[in-house]
């Protein structure tokens, strides 16, 4: 940069401090909105593209910019701290990033989870090796960060994320691993995986099969309907990789004492119409009416919808102390039409509205074949729960991992990538599934693109 004075570097400090200020609202606002029902995946590009600006206009005051980059990390807040990273990462200043991480609290979620989506995103290639190395040989507290990253980016190193989960002082890092090795799809580890799935922590348990299930082990659905019956890790695996055989054992849980959201969920991912009946009983539970609304909707794609005042949640530290009376005798605080919420639309939770839609459409459906929005099963459905803007998070993620464990096609894809990243994923589904759809039945069950009953 040139030699300037000292009121251009003061009115440069200026802007960059605004440009931090609005990336970390922006990023701060962007995962709020990455789970927001009224914001669909698409409308997150305009947030993506502001959030860029502001990015390339710390890049363009180079060492200045770079010298309030180191400022902000130590005295900025988590949003703040993720653009520098960026910044970082575009600069090609991997001491900067190493100071970071040595001085990162492993303790400060917020903190470590923005280091670790700036990386996630900005990895340079030349780096690679290095983190690689991080993750065997670094300090342990890196493991998590090392092993997302490693799982987000695919990169290279089935070998050392195995050994490293062997590792007792891993342990608690394990459902990280897991889930990295699942992502790199490592067959070495499916016995490593399948010894983790009789673990007694249930969140160890789920992560590994879900992992073994990427990688194509068919033994995770028979350990997963040895367990499905006492405990509930097994039964989202067995909605998105599970044979015609898991549908009897989810009815039983559902018309049992132990139905569960999961279960209700994975009857929906089986896409069998023996489950509506049992569906649509449990939408009259109101604690259960959600994923029943949900899973019908998976099966049938009757998009069924309905429009709910959500009251905004009220902070008692706030209130006064006539409000609080109020409150306690179960009494309205807002005059009526006042009250402080937002008006979202859902899938309906009305179970009249789906005992008549499947009382019409019933005779559209046929036994024995597995359904997903309405239609017989294939992969061109899952593409069609990846693309479309009513997708809710939740089912966008099914759907990618659905296409890696049913069809054995994986291109990365992750629902907090960016919007232009996510369509070039789907992009390249698309081309897949129109070059490959005729390999495979509609309507039929399917594990790691082969046939099963």
């Amino acid at each position: 940069m040139q030699s300037i004075t000292k009121n251009q570097k003061k009115f440069a400090i200026t802007l960059y401090l605004d440009h931090f200020e609005e990336v970390s609202f922006l990023y701060e606002q962007r995962l709020t909105l990455l789970d927001d029902p009224e914001i669909t995946w698409l409308d997150l590009e305009d947030f993506e593209n502001r959030f860029e600006a502001h990015i390339d206009g710390l890049l363009v005051g180079e060492d200045l910019a770079l010298e309030v980059c180191k400022q902000q990390v130590i005295e900025g807040d988590f949003g703040e701290l993720h653009a520098a990273i960026r910044v970082f990462c575009r600069q090609n200043r991997l001491d900067l990033v190493q100071e970071v991480l040595e001085e990162l609290d492993a303790e400060d979620e917020e903190r470590v989870q923005a280091v670790s989506d700036a990386l996630n995103h900005e990895l340079p290639v030349n780096w690679q090796n290095e983190f690689i190395r991080m993750l065997s040989e670094g300090d342990q507290k890196l493991v998590p960060i090392v092993a997302r990253l490693i799982g987000y980016q695919r990169l290279p190193a089935k070998r050392e994320l195995f050994h490293v989960a062997l590792r007792p002082k891993s342990s608690d890092s394990l459902p990280v691993l897991f889930w990295a090795i699942g992502r790199v799809r490592d067959p070495n580890a499916i016995d490593l995986l399948l010894n983790y799935v009789q673990h007694k922590d249930e969140a160890i348990c789920s992560v590994a099969a879900l992992a073994a299930l990427r990688i194509g082990e068919p033994q995770t659905i028979n350990e997963c309907l040895r367990y499905a019956e006492t405990e509930n890790w097994p039964l989202l695996p067995l909605g998105l990789g599970g044979g015609s055989s898991a549908i009897s054992v989810l009815l039983r849980i559902a018309s049992g004492g132990n139905v569960s959201v999961d279960c209700l969920i994975s009857l929906g991912l089986l896409g069998d119409i023996s489950a509506m009946d049992t569906l649509l009983y449990h939408i009259g539970n109101t604690e259960l009416a959600e994923s029943a609304a949900l899973a019908m909707n998976l099966i049938t794609g009757a998009a069924l919808y309905e429009e709910v005042f959500i009251p905004e949640d009220i902070d008692e530290d706030e209130l006064f102390e006539e409000e609080l009376e109020k409150l306690k005798k179960g009494e309205s605080l807002y005059p009526p039409g006042e009250e402080s919420g937002t008006t979202i639309t859902r899938v309906s939770q009305k179970p009249e509205d789906w005992h008549d839609w499947w009382t019409e459409n019933k005779s559209r459906f046929s036994p024995g074949i597995r359904y997903r929005n309405g239609k017989p099963y294939s992969p061109a459905c899952l593409l069609e729960n990846l693309k479309s803007e009513k997708s809710i998070r939740q089912v966008r993620q099914f759907a990618y991992e659905e296409l890696v464990i049913r069809y054995d096609i994986d291109f990365p894809f992750e629902t907090d990538m960016f919007v232009v990243q996510r369509k070039q994923a789907i992009a390249k589904y698309a081309e897949w599934i129109e070059a490959n759809s005729s390999r495979f039945q509609a309507g039929q069950w399917y594990f790691s693109g082969r046939l099963i009953s």
